[in-house]
C-alpha cells in the first residue's frame, strides 16, 4: 500500500446553538399578548355598548308608537309600552298628554365605568 491515500471524511459542523440572554425573543409572544389584551377587551366592550344602545332605540322606538296608538284608540298607554319593551328594560319616564307619548330609557350597562346612557323618544298619532 505504498500509494494509497488516506483521506478524513468531514462531517458537517453542527449549526450553532443560539445563546440565551440579550438577544433571546423568548416569551416575547406573551408579553406582545399581554399588552394587546387590555385593548382587545376595551374593544369588545365598547363594541357590545354600541349594540346594546342600538337594541334600546330599537325597542324605545316601537314601545313608544305603540303607546301612541294605544292613545289615539283610548286605550292605556303604560299598558301597551309594558307589553311592547322586552323585559330587559323598563321605562325610566313615561307620559302620554293629548295623544303624545314620551318615553325615556336607560341603555343597559356592559362596565360599571361607562357613562350613564339614557334614550328618550317621543310619538303622536292622529
Amino acid at each position: 500500500m505504498s500509494g494509497a491515500r488516506v483521506t478524513a471524511v468531514r462531517r458537517p459542523a453542527a449549526a450553532p446553538r443560539r445563546l440565551r440572554g440579550a438577544g433571546s425573543d423568548r416569551g416575547s409572544a406573551a408579553l406582545e399578548m399581554l399588552g394587546v389584551l387590555p385593548v382587545v377587551v376595551l374593544v369588545a366592550l365598547a363594541t357590545l355598548q354600541v349594540l346594546a344602545g342600538v337594541y334600546t332605540v330599537h325597542a324605545a322606538n316601537q314601545a313608544v308608537r305603540d303607546g301612541a296608538r294605544a292613545a289615539s284608540l283610548g286605550g292605556s298607554v303604560s299598558a301597551a309600552v309594558d307589553r311592547s319593551l322586552p323585559g330587559t328594560l323598563t321605562p325610566r319616564e313615561l307620559s302620554g298628554t293629548g295623544g303624545e307619548v314620551r318615553l325615556v330609557l336607560d341603555v343597559p350597562r356592559m362596565a360599571p365605568f361607562i357613562p350613564e346612557l339614557r334614550v328618550t323618544r317621543t310619538a303622536v298619532m292622529p
